[in-house]
């Protein structure tokens, strides 16, 4: 596949919409298919999957009250998981998606 973002380095923060849709077509059916990824590929994959990322609120902002579900069911709310030193909250991708 290659042919990296058209000069584009890691650090630029967006690539052009052909490449784009060309690595996140592309990359994944390599990937499932056995083939071996251009590292150049990876490195604009793993961009254009988190471009226009943005985190979370800064340290010591306050935010909303939320409530979601656990693995099992039950309810957690922000003011159930709180402690008097705050919270720290990771999100993070399933292993199967």
């Amino acid at each position: 596949m290659s042919a990296s973002g058209a000069g584009a380095s890691p650090t630029d923060s967006k690539l052009d919409a052909a490449r784009k849709a060309k690595v996140l077509i592309e990359v994944p059916k390599a990937f499932g298919s056995g083939q071996k990824i251009d590292p150049a590929d990876w490195k604009d994959f793993v961009r254009a999957q988190n471009e226009g990322l943005k985190t979370g609120p800064a340290i010591s902002e306050r935010v909303p009250e939320f409530e979601l579900a656990d693995q099992n069911g039950k309810n957690w709310g922000l003011k159930d998981l709180m402690g008097p030193a705050g919270l720290l909250l990771v999100f993070t991708r399933s292993a199967d998606w």
